[in-house]
């Protein structure tokens, strides 16, 4: 039986003494296994050991994961070698460097994505990847989003940009443009020029017009032949009866490419329109292609919710439901909420969240997404009272800079409750310079949470009182 705690050294055996050696670990580690094929269902956290490093690998503390259809689907199938670990998509800090590789250090920040069938995959506390399937994390996202965005962009690249080759004045048709990958697919075209319709629900068409769409389609209530013409591009993230139809509304030479089905050979030979061979999945080709237009805050990544490793089942029917906004995200660290009732949680912790990470990069858009437009803030600092607007405190705390001394500041989400539409929850700030309890009052508006109050109690330690 191997010890809870051996030194990364043996974890690298037998690689030579030339590795990078960062750091002590665990023997084991949770990670979510399959034992038999199925789905979100079949799923158990138990504890396994820490993967082993090979060469051209690095080792990685998974901070966050995300799920893809593509995790379930394969678990479905049956086409994981058992038992297995699932899951693509990853973010964390690296903690082990095999010999040879020079790109990547000890203590980087990396987002990359593993293939499961090959190793054990990103559901779990440590995870080993190949150099070529990891970046560095984005700058301009958290680490959530950054474990949020690898595969739909490596997708949205490899269709519409590697495939089917967008250009500028073109118009393009996103079907499912809601979903992880049609959210980046609209985001790209239109960052690249083009002229946007997507296709979505009812409840989506603002948000997809915020992600840049000219035009959206309720396909439940028209069908989009019936109002669309002439577009250069189809990009199909839904298959089934929308790709046999999609054929009618291209131009003479339009192209046609789909994730989730082909075409029939027939349909693309008639000369009408093209269907593009399907570009090699690259993903420093992919996620390079991406990151100036995140670093210029035109490409971003929507949360739909946050779980903890222990609710992975969860957080899969999430997904699996099928009407998933953007992606969801699974907390691999372990749970900040100590105790939380109520069964829209993973909803509530978005707004929290954001706060959070408003806090650690300085983000206005982190801050606007956690508080209502008429939010308040009221409470305490040394004794001395205020109340203002969260628009004044918005103004004060967005620096876009991450604070130097992010490394010693702390922060914990201790407790959610969820009534009806109405939530609680209490964070915990533990700063060098200021110490803070925030309990904060959530409503539910329109289908999304957002902090409606914000009473605060906090204080400067005495420490920090008698610095010079």
């Amino acid at each position: 039986m191997r010890g809870r705690f051996l030194p990364i050294l043996l974890l690298l055996l037998p690689l030579t003494a030339t590795a990078q050696v960062c750091a002590t670990l665990p023997g084991d580690m949770r990670a979510a296994r399959l034992h038999v094929v199925g789905g979100p269902d079949a799923l158990r956290v138990e504890r396994v050991p820490v993967p082993s490093l090979r060469p051209g690998e690095i080792l990685v503390k998974v901070h966050y994961a995300s799920i893809n259809p593509v995790d379930w689907k394969l678990q479905e199938a049956g086409r994981l070698p058992l038992p297995a670990t699932p899951g693509g998509d990853f973010s964390g800090e690296i903690v082990g460097v095999a010999p040879g590789v020079t790109t990547f250090a000890c203590g980087d920040r990396v987002a990359g994505i593993v293939d499961p069938r090959e190793r054990s995959g990103s559901y779990a506390e440590y995870v080993a990847a190949p150099v070529d399937a990891v970046v560095r994390a984005p700058s301009a996202f958290t680490l959530q989003e950054a474990a949020a965005y690898p595969t739909v962009a490596v997708a949205a690249w490899r269709y519409l940009v590697a495939g089917a080759d967008v250009q500028a004045g073109e118009r393009v048709l996103v079907h499912g443009g809601a979903g992880g990958v049609g959210s980046i697919v609209v985001q790209l075209a239109k960052a690249r020029g083009a002229y946007v319709i997507a296709t979505a629900s009812a409840r989506n068409h603002a948000y997809l017009r915020a992600l840049g769409a000219d035009e959206v389609i309720d396909y439940r209530a028209v069908r989009f032949e019936d109002v669309v013409r002439d577009v250069d591009i189809v990009v199909d993230a839904v298959g089934g009866d929308t790709l046999t139809r999609s054929p009618q509304v291209l131009r003479m030479g339009g192209r046609l490419v789909s994730l989730a089905g082909r075409m029939s050979d027939e349909v693309c030979r008639s000369g009408r329109i093209v269907c593009p061979a399907t570009a090699p999945w690259d993903v420093q080709a992919g996620l390079n292609g991406v990151a100036d237009l995140i670093a210029t805050g035109k490409l971003g990544v929507h949360i739909d919710g946050i779980y903890p490793l222990h609710q992975i089942t969860q957080a899969q029917q999430h997904n699996r439901a099928g009407s998933t906004r953007g992606k969801v995200v699974v907390a691999i660290a372990g749970d900040p909420v100590q105790s939380a009732s109520g069964e829209d949680v993973p909803a509530v912790r978005l707004p929290l969240q954001a706060y959070l990470d408003g806090h650690a990069t300085g983000g206005r858009r982190h801050f606007e997404r956690a508080f209502a437009s008429d939010a308040i803030l009221v409470g305490y600092k040394d004794g001395r009272y205020r109340q203002w607007p969260a628009s004044d405190y918005i103004a004060a705390s967005a620096s876009e800079r991450r604070p130097a001394d992010e490394h010693a500041r702390r922060r914990t989400i201790r407790q959610i409750t969820v009534t009806g539409d109405v939530a609680t929850a209490v964070i915990e700030l533990d700063y060098p310079d200021m110490k803070a309890l925030d309990h904060m009052t959530l409503l539910r508006h329109d289908g999304e949470w957002r902090i409606a109050v914000k009473a605060y109690h906090a204080w400067t330690p005495p420490a920090a009182q008698a610095a010079p």
